[in-house]
């Protein structure tokens, strides 16, 4: 007889399945655009193992899925702690988003670490006097541009306590200590709302229960994404339709008004 642990895996596996096929169905009727997901976090809170595990869950069920990749695993500046870095960060995610806003494909798009991820790493290089607060205000200047306002995308923040970040790690680096991961939690729950505000939809993870359990993990965070794409199309949906309906209603008072434009050349 199956375990109650094995009857609930069970059935969030039933769950993911349902939520795919109803994405790969509905996926065309979104309109223009991509659906976005940003990943936001502590360091080795599992992000990019989950980009990497989502990718494969999609397209494995014929969903176009699009990863943007992490931009510090490709920064050509070195020292990290440098106003240059973090500027060049901010201006490639910028770069990377108006490919991705200009590209009118219904698809998914899911950033490891996008512009909001951005907020909470701002504070952190101000507080380690890698930035002016000055520059710092003037950065998130981007996020009130009417370009931003067409990026709402559904956030998943995973927070990991130092220690275990440190665990996973192996042994302490440049970020990954007590003291830095402990700042960056700070910065980032101190952001939460700021997060929000810009977010489709918003959830805090804290992985430190899942160590040891990577399967419960992919699992659970599988469950939600796609429970959350889901809902993002159905709203969609309902709103596309709801603009449907309101031109035939305003074509059918028109109608019965006289007051439809019925002139032609003669």
């Amino acid at each position: 007889m199956e375990t109650q642990n094995a009857q609930k895996m069970k059935q969030k596996m039933e769950n993911i399945e349902k939520n795919l096929d109803y994405i790969k169905e509905n996926m065309s009727k979104i309109g223009e655009g991509p659906i976005f997901i940003e990943l936001v976090g502590t360091p080795k809170s599992g992000k990019t193992t989950i980009s990497n595990a989502m990718k494969n869950l999609f397209e494995k069920k014929g969903i176009k899925f699009q990863v943007r990749q992490e931009t510090a695993e490709y920064n050509p500046i070195e020292d990290k702690g440098t106003e240059e870095y973090n500027v060049w960060m901010v201006a490639e995610i910028i770069k990377n988003l108006s490919e991705d806003m200009a590209n009118k494909e219904p698809r998914i798009v899911l950033y490891d670490r996008g512009i909001l991820d951005r907020i909470p790493w701002l504070d952190y290089a101000v507080i380690f006097s890698e930035l002016s607060r000055h520059d710092e205000y003037t950065i998130f200047e981007i996020l009130d541009t009417d370009f931003i306002s067409g990026y709402k995308p559904l956030v998943y923040n995973f927070l990991t306590s130092p220690e275990t970040s440190i665990a996973r790690k192996g042994k302490e680096g440049r970020l990954v200590n007590r003291k830095s991961v402990g700042i960056y939690n700070d910065c980032l729950l101190q952001n939460k709302d700021l997060i929000e505000s810009y977010s489709q939809n918003q959830h805090f993870i804290e992985t430190d229960p899942y160590q040891g359990n990577l399967k419960a993990f992919l699992t659970d965070i599988s469950e939600l994404m796609t429970s959350d794409v889901k809902e993002r199309i159905r709203e969609e949906i309902d709103y596309n339709n709801s603009f449907k309906n309101q031109d035939n209603t305003e074509d059918l008072d028109e109608y019965k008004t006289g007051t439809e434009d019925t002139s032609y050349d003669r």
